[in-house]
């Protein structure tokens, strides 16, 4: 085979993410701009919300277009679905990654082939917020962020709470909470979870 269908594909879908990033273009221009003045992403996460309820592939391609301009970096093949929302514009993201419906998705590298299921959360770090002054409620008190790093083509299986690194060619079981960092290619489970099983190269990344 000569690849013509792919080559086809991805000249379409080049076309479509062009489109998509003109039709766009008065949301993400309005973040940038919000961002470059007043230095929060709070715009940003009100359209992440707004474009999230567009369903089917347009929701997918629009998305793309906006992702494509606000996010640090992102592979324009990849798959956003329905009711994903970001709280971060920090976020890079690879090519083939696919990113399940209803996630919250905070700051993160996905590597290549990274997969995520449904209802998966990635938070930025442990400690979003603190609790040093009793005085003041915890929502008002200022936390620290960390950019978590999930490895090439990693599993995340449903509703999967990701609070630390994870590496490559790993299997996240779905409900897992992971509070510590996961080696490569290992299968993990549990809460907090727990390495059960090492994975051979044929099946990791």
């Amino acid at each position: 085979m000569d690849g013509s269908p792919l080559r086809l594909r991805t000249v379409v879908r080049t076309l479509l993410v062009a489109l998509a990033v003109v039709l766009t273009a008065p949301a993400w221009l309005i973040v940038r701009l919000s961002q470059s003045i007043f230095h929060t992403d709070t715009l940003f996460v009100s359209w992440s919300q707004a474009l999230s309820l567009i369903p089917g592939r347009t929701g997918v391609y629009l998305r793309r277009g906006f992702y494509r301009m606000t996010l640090d970096q992102f592979a324009t093949d990849c798959q956003v679905e329905f009711g994903t929302t970001f709280s971060h514009s920090k976020v890079v993201i690879h090519p083939h990654v696919v990113i399940g419906k209803n996630c919250t998705i905070g700051r993160v590298i996905l590597e290549e082939g990274v997969a995520l299921g449904s209802n998966v959360d990635i938070l930025s770090g442990r400690h979003h917020h603190i609790s040093a002054d009793t005085e003041m409620p915890v929502q008002y008190q200022t936390g620290h962020f960390t950019q978590i790093r999930i490895g090439k083509n990693s599993w995340i299986g449903n509703s999967t709470v990701i609070m630390a690194d994870i590496g490559q060619g790993s299997v996240i079981g779905a409900g897992t909470v992971v509070v510590k960092p996961i080696p490569d290619r290992v299968v993990a489970v549990g809460n907090p979870a727990v390495v059960k099983k090492s994975l051979t190269p044929r099946y990791a990344a």
